[in-house]
């Protein structure tokens, strides 16, 4: 057997249960903890085609995560062995090991441009089968790989796994199911509330043996209080005075503030006394204060935490506030080398750049070793953040889901603010599957003996809920295959209308409805896409068109849409801002719960342009819903004056004007980018084609260009 990629620790079982069946030529599916070494499995699968002088993908959902395995496997194999192909970056495309989103690979698969030296590929986050828009490429991938490949599958959230196992056996061969339920370093639950007119913080156990803690039930109750004179206040868990014990966790060197916080400006009261008299009862309970919460965890020892907050503004709002209360997490030495890494990463940026992101108040949290971390943010920003957490430097993150999405950044605890969020349209429980995977941060492996994950009281949820989600192992996946229209296309020109019916049954969709004896048949939908094909004169019969052939190479969620504008002439003799904004009302999302506002186009020629791609919609969506189809979500035009000043060269600091967090900004310019490159490879017209390169290069500069960039593992 390889040595398994110098793991440096000695194997797990289910490591060794995997390599084995590696070894046996057989493709795996492991489920297993966060933060338990599924990493080393992948690894194995790696060596093992280098070993026979074969090459291997590694896929990762997010450009992110893709850019920090490239990084890791450079470090381990040497870069000249290691390529990354992502909408940002392509680096040595032809290197024997490369790493990519999982579109890249199912784009390739599409071109036939996979050549039969491909001997493994790895599918990290394989949950993402059931994202509503990413799943079906997962899942596309799977069913197009040669048979020779070797196919590992990764994931920490899923329950149904044989089942899944089954369906991967039935279309692609032997595949073994790996399983570990057991996390390396052990996780205790923790729940903690506060009192009224008190800074208490009392923290319980949230499961005793495995069942909900029965001294939890009474933080359901609707209690009001007016507390008795002198009642004073409890240590958290029942420490010293309450005749109980701590809740868990090494103890530290007694109650101060925060990271000895230099004087929060409000004093520690006792909960009762005159000045309670004649007050209308309230509530007893409430959620801890923030910084009563730090000074317990680090008086426990429990430090680094990242405490998960699911609004930006939030994350950002309890950060500046521990700073006002006076926190510090460092010493001398350890702001000095933030200092350091702040600079080596912010030091390309323009000074008038850095001071429109704020980047002297970002630093200066961060010198205290307090930072926040979400998709607000431009990505420079937390990438430092990152690098700063894994170095020990930042003791405390205020995070939103998104650093749960297999960003290599575990802590020794975690807190979930509230174990309800926003999905979009109303306030909701979190997931079994969400719960697992916030708190799956928690507890580092080789450096913790135990993790610990703190839920906050929330009267949004009650102890019995949260004790249900700690104790949960119920993740089942559900796939999201569809047949899209660029899949429709893609695959009559390929294969004829039954071999592409075909495929359509062997999807995990169709496995799953199968197995509950439910009447679902991906075939009808197949026809209907196809129809609507048809009717827009993208298909002869069954044989694709020069239009379809568009359609069939361009991979959006508007893929129809932008496909018929192009093949319209309506992005021709267009300038590159000009095309800016009108690509940008193909990618960008109002996500607002508020009306949507004026918009003003700066060009006459691209407002036109824009009302005739809407009227063509509209005609679009009629025909779609005459075959049972859901529509191709509308043109939004509310980001089209941000791309057309920044494709015209306007400052980051002008553009800011029109409201967007920096995070916002970047992430939309990255998405016109990508959108661009695509119409660059593809436009039927070389001027169209040569204005969509202009475009590109226009709008990825400055702010947009630097959180593109690959930074080297020791940077």
């Amino acid at each position: 057997m390889i040595d398994p990629a110098g793991a440096g620790f000695v194997l797990d079982d289910f490591q060794r249960r995997a390599i084995k069946h590696l070894d046996a030529g057989r493709s795996v599916l492991v489920t297993a903890p966060t933060g338990s070494g599924k990493t080393v499995v992948a690894d194995h699968a790696v060596d093992r085609a280098l070993a026979a002088g074969r090459r291997a993908f590694y896929t990762t959902p997010i450009k992110a995560l893709s850019n920090q395995k490239y990084r890791d496997l450079c470090q381990r194999l040497g870069p000249q062995r290691v390529g990354l192909l992502t909408g940002d970056n392509v680096i040595a495309g032809d290197a024997d090991v490369v790493v990519m989103t999982t579109e890249v690979l199912r784009n390739m698969l599409y071109a036939e441009a996979v050549d039969d030296r491909l001997g493994a590929v790895v599918l990290d986050e394989v949950h993402y089968l059931e994202d509503p828009y990413r799943g079906p490429v997962w899942e596309e991938v799977i069913l197009h790989l040669p048979p020779s490949v070797v196919l590992v599958c990764l994931s920490a959230t899923v329950s149904n796994h044989e089942q899944l196992g089954g369906w991967l056996e039935q279309v692609r061969g032997p595949t073994a199911v790996v399983v570990e339920s057991r996390r390396p370093v052990p996780l205790t639950n923790l729940y903690a509330v506060g009192r009224r007119r008190s800074d208490a913080v009392k923290i319980v156990p949230t499961l005793l043996d495995g069942r909900p803690n029965p001294e939890g039930g009474r933080f359901d109750v609707p209690a009001t209080t007016r507390e008795p004179r002198g009642s004073g206040r409890s240590r958290a868990g029942g420490a010293r005075g309450s005749g109980g014990k701590r809740a868990g966790g090494p103890r530290g060197s007694g109650g101060k503030r925060p990271g000895g916080a230099r004087g929060s400006g409000r004093s520690r009261r006792g909960s009762g006394g005159s000045e309670h008299r004649g007050q209308r009862p309230r509530a007893l309970w409430r959620p801890p204060r923030r910084v009563d919460l730090l000074a317990e965890l680090e008086e426990r020892g429990l430090l680094p935490v990242i405490w998960f907050v699911f609004s930006r503004k939030g994350c950002d709002q309890a950060a500046a506030r521990l700073v006002r209360d006076g926190a510090c997490f460092t010493d001398d030495a350890g702001a000095a080398r933030i200092d350091e890494l702040v600079e080596k990463r912010l030091g390309l940026l323009d000074p008038a750049d850095l001071a429109a992101l704020g980047a002297g108040r970002w630093a200066d949290r961060l010198r205290l070793g307090i930072a926040s971390h979400h998709a607000g943010m431009v990505p420079v920003f937390k990438e430092a953040v990152e690098q700063c957490f894994a170095e020990g430097l930042v003791k405390v993150v205020f995070a939103t889901e998104t650093l749960a999405l297999g960003v290599n950044m575990p802590a020794r605890s975690v807190v979930i603010d509230k174990p309800v969020k926003y999905d979009g349209q109303r306030t909701v429980p979190l997931s079994a599957a969400q719960f697992t995977q916030f708190t799956g941060r928690a507890g580092r492996r080789g450096i913790d003996e135990a993790g610990w994950a703190v839920a906050l009281w929330s009267p949004d949820c009650t102890f019995e809920q949260v004790a249900r989600l700690a104790s949960s192992r119920s993740f089942e996946l559900r796939s999201a295959f569809r047949p899209t229209y660029n899949m429709v296309a893609g695959l009559l020109g390929r294969m004829s209308a039954e071999a592409a019916r075909d495929l359509m049954g062997r999807s995990f969709a169709q496995y799953q409805a199968d197995a509950a004896s439910v009447r679902v048949d991906l075939t009808c939908s197949f026809d209907a896409v196809a129809g609507v094909l048809r009717e827009r004169g993208h298909l002869d019969g069954w044989t694709l068109t020069a239009s379809g052939s568009l359609v069939s190479r361009i991979f959006h969620e508007a893929d129809l849409a932008v496909a018929e504008t192009l093949s319209g002439g309506l992005l021709d003799g267009l300038s590159p801002p000009e095309l800016a904004s009108v690509l940008s009302a193909f990618t960008y999302e109002h996500r607002s719960p508020g009306p949507r506002p004026e918009v003003w186009i700066p060009s006459g020629t691209a407002y036109r342009r824009l009302r005739r791609a809407g009227t063509a919609l509209d005609d679009l969506h009629r025909v779609e819903r005459s075959f049972g189809l859901d529509p191709i979500r509308p043109l939004e035009l509310g980001f089209g004056p941000v791309a057309h000043r920044w494709a015209a060269g306007e400052s980051f600091e002008a553009v800011q004007e029109e409201g967007f967090s920096a995070g916002d900004f970047v992430r939309n310019v990255k998405q016109v980018v990508d959108l661009a490159r695509r119409i660059a490879a593809v436009a039927p017209d070389p001027d169209c084609a040569a204005v969509a390169r202009q475009t590109v290069e226009a709008l990825n500069r400055g702010v947009v260009a630097l959180s593109g960039a690959v930074y080297e593992a020791a940077a």
